[in-house]
């Protein structure tokens, strides 16, 4: 059985592999804090050179322990994984394997999203050495001559990731669910198992076309960190000198490849803890597997249970204890809180009745998706709309100068506008083709950028074709003019918010976020913005262990500390009778 502690208690053995499993609010990020200042104290294996790794899921995570570690923090490297391992083992080793995979050392550059550059799916297919094989309706012609393929394409290739494979080695896939294209019926078409069985086996080489620009995505650091462990194993040796310590918090959403990698850092020298809890585990799309956090193993590994939660009202934690059969949570603060409220209705509606539930307070929405985090931020009701219309644009301009500027300029604007400069800056360098001095780039981006934000309200309200007629007078007088035909029609019938929209913010610090960005946060006032009435399963027939769609709305529901809404368009008198007894309910 666990042993069960609280968030102050200290392990008496800091040598020992361990495991910590708590639910949300139980103080996890106090304790790993509290953990790493004893280690730092106690130990006798560091010093200028051998650190503390703590791993953590997002930025804000990492920013939050900093902080709290203090001046203690120079003994310690606090970091996301991709960063840590692109830190330690791809930028220092990557030219080990650069010629097996066609990497291009000198031009790489840190790591990024996969965007799919047509260009180099064009090249890709006809480079194919099965493209003969190809046929009707998806011959090498077909796809990449017809719009609706060439999104299906872009879309399955989109999903591109790795798992573990026999030989404990990273393995290229992609996702056939994504392989579809939109009719005008509003249905799916998908490219058929022969097309897909074709191209899948030479999908390395079409990755070794980004990589031989220097183009790195995130889950190319886990490829090729694995690889080069696997190949140079004193690379292995190396980490486990420089840290004798390693401690990673939010173990539940690792990708099965970083748990490859630790437990190769924790086989010998290095000691090892996982903080964790299965049921926030909501990274499934990137690989995670929410029971890699209980059967992970090293030798004489020790298990540790915290069951307080210190963040929610009783009334909130009720309606938690409801979802889980694997863990009640004890009520630490012992206060009774408001009654949790279900509000039947528009979200919009549903965000002004909980705003007047907090009177000055700040109410924080939390959605499942990115669009419509954005619609809440602008009061755009969202249940209509489109989060693939810069797929549509890609698929609707076949001039790629125009649509690329055309969707780095919206981009830049909007993360600019959430605070976020240095990524907006990064979107604008897609524009400047010509200028090879990165210097040059950064203050050409610098002064494009002043000038989109300073006219904003020439724009913002506009159509799409308004924002081309702007960009085309400020910003590049070359970039080809809309006189008729499919590409001028999206143009003309699109408006700019509707692309704002469809930006994706990284990190995002507003008082709208994606269920997925709000993790390990926490806020007074939480409205879950959920789309239609099967949403509520996990409180009408809860499943945590084996849905994630379940544990996301978990997770939403858990960063409330004072007051817990939710939002519904509909609600069956059944559901409405089951929920009663822990909500109250209002149409709004």
């Amino acid at each position: 059985m666990d042993m069960q502690i609280d968030s102050d208690y200290l392990l008496p053995n800091i040598e020992q592999h361990f495991r910590v499993s708590a639910g949300p609010g139980a103080g996890k990020t106090h304790w790993l804090v509290q953990h790493i200042k004893n280690v730092l104290y106690n130990s006798k294996r560091l010093g200028k050179t051998r650190k503390i790794a703590c791993i953590t899921y997002t930025n804000i995570a990492v920013e939050t322990i900093l902080e709290r570690l203090g001046t203690t923090s120079e003994h310690v490297e606090v970091s996301t994984i991709h960063s840590f391992l692109y830190k330690h083992i791809v930028k220092p080793y990557a030219n080990f394997i650069a010629d097996d995979f066609g990497l291009n050392v000198e031009r790489i550059d840190g790591h990024d999203e996969h965007l799919v550059r047509f260009k180099y799916v064009k090249t890709w297919i006809e480079d194919h050495p099965n493209r003969n094989s190809l046929r009707h309706p998806f011959t090498i012609n077909q796809l990449l001559r017809l719009e609706n393929n060439k999104e299906a394409l872009s879309r399955w290739l989109a999903t591109i990731s790795y798992k573990i494979s026999s030989s404990n080695n990273a393995e290229i896939i992609c996702s056939r669910s994504e392989a579809f294209y939109i009719q005008s019926n509003s249905q799916r078409r998908y490219l058929n198992s022969e097309c897909l069985d074709i191209l899948e086996p030479n999908l390395l080489e079409y990755k070794k076309l980004y990589w031989s620009k220097g183009i790195l995505h995130h889950d190319d650091i886990l490829f090729f960190s694995i690889h080069i462990l696997k190949r140079f194993p004193f690379v292995t040796k190396v980490l486990r000198a420089k840290f004798p310590y390693f401690f990673v918090d939010e173990f539940q959403d690792s990708n099965p490849i970083q748990v490859s990698i630790l437990k190769e850092v924790g086989a010998e020298e290095t000691t090892v803890g996982i903080i964790g809890d299965i049921a926030q585990s909501i990274y499934g799309f990137q690989g995670a597997q929410a029971s890699q956090f209980t059967s992970f193993t090293l030798p004489g590994i020790v298990d540790y249970q915290m069951l307080d939660n210190r963040r929610s009202t009783n009334r909130i934690i009720d309606v938690l204890n409801i979802t889980r059969t694997d863990l009640v949570q004890n009520k630490h603060r012992n206060e009774e809180g408001d009654f949790p409220k279900i509000f039947v209705g528009d979200m919009l509606g549903a965000y002004v009745e909980a705003c007047s539930h907090c009177q000055r307070e700040v109410v924080f929405t939390l959605s499942r998706d990115n669009i419509t985090s954005n619609a809440m931020k602008r009061g755009v009701n969202g249940i209509t709309l489109n989060n693939q219309l810069f797929n549509e644009l890609n698929n609707s301009d076949s001039n790629s100068i125009r649509r690329n500027t055309i969707s780095a300029c919206i981009k830049a604007i909007e993360l600019a506008r959430e605070k976020k400069f240095k990524d907006a800056i990064k979107e604008l360098y897609r524009m400047y083709r010509d200028i090879t001095d990165k210097e040059e780039k950064k203050k050409q981006a610098m002064n494009d950028l002043c000038l989109l934000l300073s006219n904003y309200n020439t724009y913002n309200s506009g159509t799409l074709y308004d924002f081309h007629s702007f960009l085309k007078t400020n910003i590049n007088s070359s970039i080809a003019n809309l006189a008729k035909g499919k590409a001028k029609t999206f143009y003309e019938t699109h408006s700019y918010q509707q692309l704002a929209i469809c930006v994706k913010i990284p990190e995002d610090m507003s008082f709208h976020k994606t269920i997925h960005k709000a993790k390990g946060d926490e806020f007074d006032n939480v409205l879950i913005v959920l789309k239609e009435e099967s949403n509520l399963e996990f409180l009408l027939a809860p499943d945590l262990i084996n849905n994630e769609e379940q544990r996301i709305n978990y997770v939403a529901a858990s960063r409330a500390r004072e007051r817990l809404f939710i939002s519904i368009p509909t609600l069956s008198v059944a559901n409405r009778a089951i929920l009663s007894n822990s909500f109250q309910i209002k149409e709004v």
